[in-house]
């Protein structure tokens, strides 16, 4: 797509500028290597590489390369962490290194996507922009791992999630959400849903496709609510708490269910 190509040439423009030679290899993960990015809505998730691990300094090369680019470029944002080669065949998990988030880099606690389905994305589906092919890399790949992730994050951040939009219905039942909050609410668990029992990883389309084929069908609704509001075709104003706490409800299955998931047959 035009846009992330002319995004991610400003950014390399701008980071190259800032820190030569650093940035070796540049991947493009998420929504736009699961081909499900949306112009004006999506952001560009990236894994850029480095030759060795990050030092003070080359962060703050970056931390200027990325005050420049937040002022030539405000979106989409360019986000993700810089790896070395050498971290790419570990475990993520335990890996702290710099990384961006909304247009800022940060250089210090944990990066979110250093996780096992950021390492299956670039493996399976990453983009190259820079440097050699995904499948050259040798990423390291534990389905197990990938499991107990998604589990953990059901468990620890969508199931709170499910419990306070519960609350802000039951306070205000008259209370609208918003589309892009609604559309991540009902689709985001089942990504999770989809990696717990299958192993792989899917896009938020992905989701609720495939939530459609393995949820109860009284979440049928929903789902097609949230994938006319992904593709850009719903008539939605706004969430009404009727949807919100369908949306509750499927997250808590997706929760529940995979407590005791396994992933049959990766």
């Amino acid at each position: 797509m035009d846009d992330v190509a002319t995004a991610l040439g400003t950014y390399l423009e701008i980071v190259d500028s800032c820190a030569p030679g650093l940035v070796e290899g540049l991947y493009v993960v998420g929504s736009f290597a699961l081909d499900d990015w949306h112009p004006g809505r999506s952001d560009i998730d990236i894994v850029a590489v480095t030759a060795e691990p990050a030092t003070d300094d080359d962060a703050g090369h970056l931390l200027t390369a990325h005050a420049l680019l937040a002022a030539h470029q405000p979106r989409p944002f360019v986000d993700g962490p810089y790896v070395a080669w050498g971290d790419l065949i570990t475990p993520p998990m335990a890996l702290h290194r710099p990384w961006s988030l909304e247009g800022r880099l940060h250089h210090d606690g944990d990066c979110f996507e250093l996780n096992p389905v950021t390492w299956y994305v670039l493996a399976e589906h990453g983009v190259t922009v820079r440097g050699p092919s995904p499948d050259l890399l040798g990423v390291y790949l534990d389905v197990d791992a990938r499991v107990r992730f998604v589990v953990d994050n059901l468990a620890g951040y969508w199931a709170p999630l499910a419990d306070g939009i519960e609350a802000a219905c039951d306070a205000d039942p008259e209370q609208a959400f918003t589309t892009d909050a609604f559309e991540w609410c009902a689709l985001g668990a089942l990504r999770l849903h989809h990696t717990a029992f299958r192993g792989g990883v899917v896009s938020k389309r992905g989701a609720g496709e495939y939530g459609l084929e393995v949820a109860p069908s009284r979440f049928a609704p929903v789902l097609r609510d949230a994938l006319a509001v992904r593709a850009g075709t719903s008539v939605l104003g706004a969430a009404d708490s009727g949807r919100m706490r369908a949306a509750a409800e499927l997250i808590r299955w997706c929760a529940d269910a995979a407590a005791t998931a396994a992933a049959p047959g990766v």
